[in-house]
């Protein structure tokens, strides 16, 4: 069995990321990080997780691609990094199995309020196809 996470990621296309954010980089224009197929799927996004290595008083906030951003999850992160071992710089987002659903046809973006923070981000996610399909198309 492959978790309930896994079952809707093998039911549909699995869409997962991996990355890493350097300090340097600067995504304060918002910058795709999971594209869509096409205007016919929608990505669901069921977990982002983020582990900070680098801190500075910036914010990342996840959203769709719309001409108004439907933001997901925003993130405001600390000049300094966390002071007790019992916390941690870990940061997690959990949507559930079945996944917060983006706009229909439109990409998970991240966008940044500017550079300085450096980490680790990794997101489970998946698209459907939801758009109405002409008979015969690629889709």
């Amino acid at each position: 069995m492959a978790g309930d996470y896994l079952h809707w990621q093998f039911q549909h296309t699995r869409k997962p990321y991996n990355g890493v954010i350097l300090a340097a980089t600067d995504y304060s224009t918002a910058t795709s990080i999971i594209s869509v197929k096409n205007a016919d799927y929608r990505v669901y996004v069921q977990k982002i997780s983020i582990n900070v290595t680098t801190y500075s008083a910036k914010t990342w906030t996840f959203q769709d691609s719309t001409g108004t951003p439907v933001p997901i999850a925003h993130l405001s992160i600390p000049a300094a990094a966390v002071a007790l071992a019992s916390e941690s710089g870990s940061i997690v987002f959990d949507f559930g199995p079945t996944g917060f659903p983006l706009t229909l046809g439109k990409n998970l973006d991240l966008k940044m309020s500017a550079a300085g923070v450096a980490g680790a981000i990794h997101i489970e996610a998946y698209e459907k196809l939801e758009g109405a399909v002409a008979v015969a198309s690629t889709n």
